[in-house]
């Protein structure tokens, strides 16, 4: 027969054995990431969080759920952001969606596993075509550390394609000046 002292430690142990289980402390495992977020903005507070990452060298993508080359291009974003966050690389996406469909996008940013800030551009589209100087995404501007703009990848010109080889080149000059 347990005595009571024995008895006690015995459920002590049984709960701190159940404690470990049911949080899973102890087991290795990572702490949960943050979860992907998309974040309505107006085009004044999308320029703010670019110019908040002086310092780095910024990435940005606009996109839509609309647009199929954008979706499809986009994991190439996530490899970048995986590959030189290290190394001062900052990705932004900004959905070119319009708001009331935030779902939608934000479904994909999250199949995606897209880890960095996201933004929802809440404009009208005559606004960000003329402030973007593009007529529709897919575009990708490169900022360097001073947040000038290095340059803008877009289809306006049809006689100039550019691949992701392309942006990965210049984020990777752009890292190496900062040093």
């Amino acid at each position: 027969m347990l005595t009571r002292r024995a008895l006690s430690m015995r459920l002590i142990a049984a709960g701190a054995l159940l404690l470990v289980a049911l949080t899973g402390s102890g087991s290795g495992q990572q702490p949960a990431a943050a979860p992907v977020e998309l974040q309505v903005v107006k085009y004044g507070e999308l320029c703010k969080a670019v110019r908040a990452q002086k310092g780095k060298v910024v990435v940005v993508d606009l996109w839509a759920d609309w647009c199929i080359p954008c979706k499809m291009a986009f994991p190439h974003l996530v490899e970048l952001h995986k590959r030189y966050a290290k190394d001062g690389l900052v990705c932004m996406s900004i959905s070119l969606d319009e708001a009331k469909d935030k779902q939608k996008p934000l479904a994909f940013l999250q199949k995606q596993n897209a880890l960095f800030p996201n933004f929802l551009l809440d404009e009208e589209v005559s606004l960000w075509q003329e402030k973007f100087d593009i007529n529709g995404p897919p575009a990708i501007f490169v900022f360097n550390r001073d947040n000038r703009r290095a340059r803008k990848f877009d289809g306006n010109d049809p006689r100039i394609v550019y691949t992701h080889e392309d942006v990965e080149k210049l984020v990777k000059e752009l890292l190496q000046q900062g040093r």
